[in-house]
């Protein structure tokens, strides 16, 4: 149980932090403090106009991976530079496919950690599947009927819930 909201949670924190990055924010450490933000997407622009070429994320290797994966995509107006906006908006664009993947990962989750299939996680099967959530299993039960919903593990950013 711990796992999956674990996992939830950093899914969550993932997009929310993506955006952040995309929009020149921080939300409580996320991209700027795991991957440098825009600071991190700054140093790709070696040459310090402002923009990214497909040759500066080459050239930075693991720290251009993601841009370089894709490029084109986030080039929107295809004049082989990325500029901050671009990356927002790909971002924007990109948020119903990141939050569907983060929701069928969390049904995946929740479904192996059901074992008894009764669309709730017990204390039991939270212990047994998510050893390290078993822990927080009271704090979580927000009905205190001693059971874990899907609706109880999903993350609490915004009123996103599924």
């Amino acid at each position: 149980m711990k796992r999956i909201a674990l996992l939830t949670l950093a899914l969550a924190a993932a997009t929310v932090s993506t955006a952040a990055f995309a929009d020149g924010r921080s939300h409580h450490g996320g991209f700027r403090h795991a991957r440098g933000g825009m600071e991190g997407i700054a140093r790709l622009d070696a040459d310090g106009d402002g923009r990214i070429s497909r040759a500066e994320v080459d050239a930075k290797g693991r720290m251009g991976q993601f841009l370089a994966k894709d490029f084109a995509a986030i080039d929107a107006n295809r004049d082989g530079y990325i500029v901050r906006s671009e990356l927002r908006a790909y971002h924007e664009r990109m948020r119903p496919q990141r939050e569907a993947k983060m929701r069928q990962k969390f049904e995946e989750r929740f479904a192996a950690a059901d074992l008894n299939r009764d669309g709730k996680l017990s204390r039991t099967e939270v212990a047994e599947k998510m050893p390290r959530m078993a822990k927080r299993f009271a704090w979580m039960d927000d009905n205190r009927d001693g059971f874990l919903s899907r609706s109880e593990m999903a993350p609490a950013h915004g009123d996103r819930r599924w």
